[in-house]
């Protein structure tokens, strides 16, 4: 029989033994008697049709009305849609997109900073800008309509636009000119073939000028002294010199001439052999540019009135290195190739040379290498004068002249406010005269950094500090107290002790220290 808890209503199934007994409940733990009342009795089920119940009489019933004709109409539906145009971007085509924009904004941007007289492009023709800018927006163009399947008619908007931006860049920044542009001047009166009755050549000095302003292509020069005053303008004709060459004889000139405005390279004659630099802004004089120029070249015409030099590059006087020797220190002709280097019109590979034989020992050729490094020191710029120094202290020896020089080139590095401690420490080691006063300027702008460098003079550091102690602040007393500690006699103590009346707590210290530190390594 199936009972109920009175607490919780859980149902058991138990025997009929346990009718009037005492049980607990599994569920809530209830205790309760086990009477009839407790006794679920299940009722009898009917099943739908076997009860018929009276009462469901009064509720009325509906005929089953004839179902109603249904009418059907075709249906019309829309054209199929492209699901490219109005889904999503597949990732191939956004790729595409930004691929053609990047590649037509990098080439307007390489042309804005590098296409003007002076920038990387400046030996590029027009004709082959107009090629790059043009394969540029043909790709460009493409990526981008390909990339806008689902809007064309912005892909073709932006292809057009970046196109003609391309197009024009050519236009706003125009290459140098390949070769002259300028026709032979024909004179009133005579035609270009004019001959004397005997056949031969009338000479004509004008016709004779036109015809060579047409051969080296004059016009840059031409234009150049429409802007710049005649003495600031010189044109450089150079004949047998390739391409490579005149890259170099042109970074040369630009070294050389205090780098005032940069070179403009145009490519001159029928196999481009030739060629024309363009120097403008100039302080040296026509004279002195081609005193520069017979160092690659022979110098065949100076006209101060054209503003143009004329030269016959010479393969003599440029130096070909072999760059497998001029980098292997292990090679007998490492120092010879170097040699040579050093002679070289390049800049960079001067500067190169200097650093190799800088980092190697001395050997071969050592009285040559010091001879053309200290020829090299008072006309090269800073920056190679200094490693020019660095090799100096390592090649060369007391007494075989390059003390002088160095000063000289030390004086100059110093008004410009670049002088290191490695040209310094040279000087101090060479004992060369002249070189404390460069110091002790050096040391009243940074104590700091130059204290070191003024306590490699010794007990000549004091000869130098003693007299500016009562005009020191506190940070250069204390540095100066601390060299005189290391470096003084006996002979200044009473110099510094006078000099302690006047000086502050801090600065006595200072000076105590310093005369206290004397004492003990007397």
């Amino acid at each position: 029989m199936r009972i109920q808890c009175p607490e919780c209503s859980q149902r058991f199934d138990v025997t009929e033994d346990l009718l009037g007994k005492t049980v607990e409940c599994g569920s809530c733990d209830g205790r309760f008697k086990v009477t009839m009342d407790e006794v679920l009795t299940e009722k009898e089920k009917f099943y739908p049709g076997e009860k018929r119940e009276t009462h469901l009489e009064r509720f009325g019933r509906n005929a089953v009305e004839a179902a109603s004709p249904v009418a059907f109409q075709q249906a019309h539906y829309q054209a199929d849609i492209n699901a490219a145009r109005v889904g999503p971007q597949r990732p191939r085509r956004t790729v595409s997109t930004i691929a053609g924009v990047s590649l037509m904004v990098l080439v307007i941007v390489v042309f804005l900073l590098a296409g003007g007289r002076e920038g990387a492009m400046r030996d590029m023709e027009t004709t082959n800008r107009f090629i790059l800018v043009a394969f540029t927006a043909l790709v460009g163009g493409t990526l981008v309509i390909y990339g806008k399947a689902n809007n064309r008619g912005l892909g073709v908007l932006l292809a057009l636009v970046f196109g003609v931006i391309l197009l024009a860049l050519p236009v706003m920044f125009p290459g140098n000119p390949t070769s002259a542009s300028a026709e032979p001047i024909i004179i009133a009166g005579t035609s270009p073939d004019a001959s004397g009755s005997n056949g031969n050549t009338v000479a004509d000095p004008d016709r004779e000028q036109a015809n060579y302003l047409f051969e080296i292509g004059y016009d840059p020069v031409s234009d150049a002294l429409e802007v710049y005053p005649e003495n600031e303008v010189v044109g450089i004709y150079l004949r047998n010199a390739a391409e490579t060459v005149r890259a170099k004889i042109g970074s040369y000139l630009y070294e050389a001439t205090d780098k005032v405005s940069r070179e403009i390279i145009y490519k001159r004659g029928e196999s481009g052999n030739h060629g024309l630099v363009l120097l403008v802004q100039q302080k040296k004089s026509i004279d002195e540019i081609a005193a520069l120029c017979s160092k690659f070249g022979r110098i065949e015409k100076i006209d101060k009135k054209l503003r143009i030099i004329d030269v016959v590059v010479e393969s003599s006087k440029l130096i070909k290195l072999d760059p497998y020797k001029a980098l292997d220190r292990d090679s007998l002709d490492y120092q010879l190739q170097n040699l040579k280097a050093l002679q070289s019109i390049d800049p960079e590979e001067r500067m190169n040379a200097v650093k190799r034989l800088g980092d190697s020992e001395p050997k071969a050729r050592r009285y040559d290498i010091v001879e053309a490094l200290i020829e090299m020191l008072p006309v090269s710029k800073t920056e190679l004068q200094l490693e020019i120094i660095k090799t100096l202290q390592k090649w060369s020896k007391p007494g075989e002249g390059a003390e002088p020089v160095v000063l000289e080139a030390v004086k100059q590095i110093h008004k410009e406010g670049k002088v290191d401690k490695t040209a310094m420490k040279f000087l101090i080691e060479r004992g060369v005269e002249g070189c404390e006063v460069i110091l002790i300027q050096l040391w009243e702008k940074d104590p700091v950094a130059w204290s070191d460098m003024l306590m490699r003079l010794g007990e000549g550091a004091q000869v130098l500090l003693l007299p500016k102690i009562k005009e020191m602040d506190a940070a250069h007393l204390a540095a100066a107290s601390t060299i005189l500690g290391k470096t003084a006699t006996a002979a200044c103590i009473p110099h510094l002790e006078e000099e302690m009346a006047s000086k502050d707590e801090h600065g006595k210290k200072s000076l105590q220290a310093a005369i206290d530190e004397i004492k003990k390594r007397q």
